[in-house]
């Protein structure tokens, strides 16, 4: 494979944890295996040195050895933690009350809903209240819920399966509603295309942000660096890349090339955390440039990830996301 950045893995977590890290070949083999192996507590420095950003052949064998993992009665440091606000809040945090300021303008009815997920209304607000305005500025029909259900993302890259399917079935009876349904989370967006579509209506469509996006009618200056999202680009919709740079440019923007590479942002903020910031680190490395202004994203872990180690690595370019760079 060719290496998108000279000198580095394309695989992020095999550039800041080879030691531990698990080629396609090892997974597929454990996975033949998988019946036959008792994983212990020591085995999770490999089967979760990984941020799932779908960068190789393997993703969902690896999520299958991670519930081997806890089916053979081990666990990590956040898991009692992760059920506990389930089973309470379902959502991965201590609660589940939505943290955005509702903007005018958005009609209790729809046949669209735009789905935020649990991290964009609880743990950037800000972030999901820029892509509410963007949307009513591009006069989209659309309604949120005043709660919602997380999409059980971390708990299927977490190795809890059952948990997970809680919330699918869950989403499963509120989408039933609509007709479609938008997602700001390009992790939202898998799991419901993945896991929900097959078990709903055909005519119910799962859409992503991304679909929405149009230049700036005001004109813009700046030069961005953007972190574009291994979670569509990984998944199926190559291409988007270009579609935003391309929008950026016609807002007036300068976009400054910065070859492609995770953030760490795939599981959140949970799992092997020694990774995920090494991972985060690096790639702000590729940021901290004199030609940039603006380094921005449009997926909400991206978005954490690069306001959080922007700051922490005290990069030159401003963090700004997407949409707000769009307004």
């Amino acid at each position: 494979m060719e290496e998108r950045i000279k000198g580095r893995k394309n695989y992020p977590t095999e550039e800041v944890d080879p030691h531990h890290f698990l080629d396609d070949d090892e997974i597929r083999n454990l996975i033949k295996s998988k019946d036959d192996i008792n994983f212990t507590q020591k085995d999770f420095l490999e089967l979760y040195n990984c941020v799932h950003c779908g960068e190789c052949e393997t993703e969902d064998e690896r999520i299958l050895l991670k519930q081997k993992y806890i089916e053979d009665g081990n666990t990590f440091e956040e898991t009692e933690e992760m059920i506990e606000y389930f089973r309470k809040y379902r959502s991965p945090y201590p609660t589940n009350k939505m943290r955005i300021k509702r903007p005018e303008g958005i009609p209790p009815k729809s046949d669209t809903l735009f789905f935020m997920g649990c991290l964009s209304t609880i743990r950037i607000p800000r972030y999901t209240e820029h892509a509410l305005k963007y949307l009513l500025n591009q006069k989209i029909d659309f309604t949120i819920l005043e709660k919602e259900i997380c999409c059980g993302w971390h708990l299927l890259a977490s190795g809890l399966r059952s948990e997970f399917e809680t919330c699918c079935n869950e989403n499963i009876e509120i989408f039933r509603k609509y007709k479609r349904v938008i997602c700001l989370c390009p992790a939202c967006f898998y799991l419901f295309n993945t896991y929900l579509q097959p078990k709903l209506s055909p005519d119910i469509k799962f859409e992503y942000i991304s679909e929405y996006i149009k230049p700036s009618k005001a004109k813009k200056e700046g030069k961005i660096g953007v972190q574009h999202l291994c979670q569509l680009m990984n998944r199926g919709m190559e291409g988007v890349e270009i579609l935003v740079d391309k929008t950026l440019r016609k807002s007036g923007y300068e976009v400054i090339n910065v070859p492609h590479w995770c953030c760490g942002g795939g599981t959140g903020w949970m799992g092997r955390k020694d990774i995920i910031e090494s991972v985060a680190r690096k790639r702000m490395s590729d940021f901290d440039r004199e030609d940039i202004d603006f380094a921005t994203t449009y997926c909400p872990s991206c978005w954490w990830i690069l306001r959080r180690f922007s700051k922490l690595c005290k990069i030159k370019p401003k963090a700004r996301d997407l949409f707000e760079l769009l307004l």
